[in-house]
């Protein structure tokens, strides 16, 4: 059996990537031996890992001696110039960029050597290196792969990790580089991978796949009664996830009766609850709930319990598939988003309602009457559709199932 060196930022240390993480780790346990190298600042172990998959936790502040190092390293080293001058950046200060850059390579060159300390890098017949993220984790293997060319190294990319813009420096640092070194990268969208080909690529098509995440089925909403609209939304409260535009929006339905639940917490939970105090909380016929930030356990048996007509999202950018999306569809209800990241990819006429990338509150508010005055057999058609579409593209262990499948071929 190949041996599967997984290299995560938070699992299974805190929650960050348990949702994607967990259920993939699932599946290629059963077809490698794997060894979860997480490098999560935090201490204690959070969360189980299937039989049989080992744990190796890794954590390091760079002395001053490495910093000064490194910066001589990269005087010395061309991939750095280009990825602080180069055209490859959004608009930005190039002494931020230069800062990215430069403590992307020390984390890089530093995980290496522990990679390289603990052994790691002895056996590489027969051994696939996977960095769920496309971060100094992908670079330390590119590094140590200019010296093992036989190495077989691999890299998922979501967001972050790929979109300039969503980087505080507007640079992906030497994502040339590491490319050219990588054996498959992996993308959670069309549109990621489009970006990706035009702005980083160096190797031919075959390099690059579609390697859609996934959710279990975990069943159907149950049916409404009423007249009632029931909407739900799940996201952090945050300035990206423009919560606050769905309140507007429901500000604007005036003589409907609507039941608006949301579940996740944030920097600005506080104003947009004023901002539903103010907005909504003089109308009768609408009712609202703000959840808090909760465990995805229970976002499930909302689901299963309670009839939702739309699942609404107003993000403002997404890495790839959102997995409330998938969540959503999972169980038949049908939802309505904005035309960013991987979101067009799952939402269109059969579905639910497309966005503009940036709607206005009347847009939202026409998309939600425009569910609610449909007739029963289009409503019915939609919750089919968005059932079917989860099962056709975001099932999780047909994906997962899948994903394992390719990284035997390598």
């Amino acid at each position: 059996m190949k041996r599967l060196i997984l290299i995560t930022d938070h699992y299974p240390y805190t929650r960050g990537e348990l949702p994607f993480v967990q259920p993939e780790l699932a599946v290629t346990c059963q077809h490698f031996e794997v060894s979860v190298i997480c490098k999560s600042p935090a201490e204690k172990q959070e969360y189980p890992l299937p039989p049989g998959v080992k744990l190796y936790h890794y954590h390091k502040d760079a002395t001053m001696e490495e910093k000064i190092r490194n910066l001589f390293g990269c005087l010395l080293d061309g991939n750095y110039y280009r990825s602080v001058f180069g055209k490859e950046h959004a608009k930005g200060s190039w002494r931020a960029r230069e800062a990215e850059v430069r403590n992307f390579r020390l984390s890089a060159h530093l995980f290496r050597k522990y990679l390289r300390d603990e052994g790691f890098f002895d056996r590489i017949e027969h051994t696939i290196y996977y960095s769920y993220w496309y971060n100094y984790g992908a670079m330390a293997l590119a590094l140590e792969k200019q010296r093992h060319p036989r190495m077989r190294i691999i890299t998922r990319t979501h967001g972050y990790d790929l979109y300039n813009e969503r980087s505080p420096a507007g640079v992906q640092p030497y994502k040339r580089f590491m490319d050219r070194h990588m054996d498959a990268v992996f993308f959670v969208s069309r549109r990621a991978c489009a970006y990706y080909k035009k702005h980083f690529a160096t190797q031919d098509n075959g390099h690059y796949q579609l390697a859609y995440l996934g959710v279990p089925d975990n069943g159907l909403n149950p049916p409404g009664k009423g007249e009632e609209i029931s909407l739900f939304s799940c996201s952090n409260v945050i300035p990206i996830k423009r919560v606050g535009l769905l309140v507007e929006a429901l500000s604007l339905l005036p003589g409907r009766k609507i039941r608006w639940v949301h579940a996740g917490g944030g920097s600005q939970e506080e104003a947009v609850r004023r901002l539903a105090e103010e907005k909504l909380g003089g109308n009768p016929e609408v009712s609202y709930a703000f959840l808090g930030a909760v465990p995805n356990e229970e976002v499930i048996a909302y689901y299963k319990s309670t009839h939702v007509d739309l699942f609404l999202t107003a993000s403002e950018t997404e890495g790839g598939t959102p997995v409330s999306i998938m969540e959503a569809f999972s169980f038949g209800v049908p939802a309505v988003g904005t035309d960013v990241g991987g979101i067009p990819e799952m939402i269109n006429a059969g579905t639910g309602f497309l966005l503009s990338a940036n709607p206005t509150p009347q847009e939202i508010a026409a998309a939600i009457a425009a569910y609610a005055d449909a007739p029963a057999a289009k409503k019915t058609a939609l919750r089919s559709n968005a059932r079917q579409m989860w099962h056709a593209s975001f099932y999780d262990k047909a994906n997962h199932t899948r994903f394992a499948s390719e990284l035997e071929k390598l």
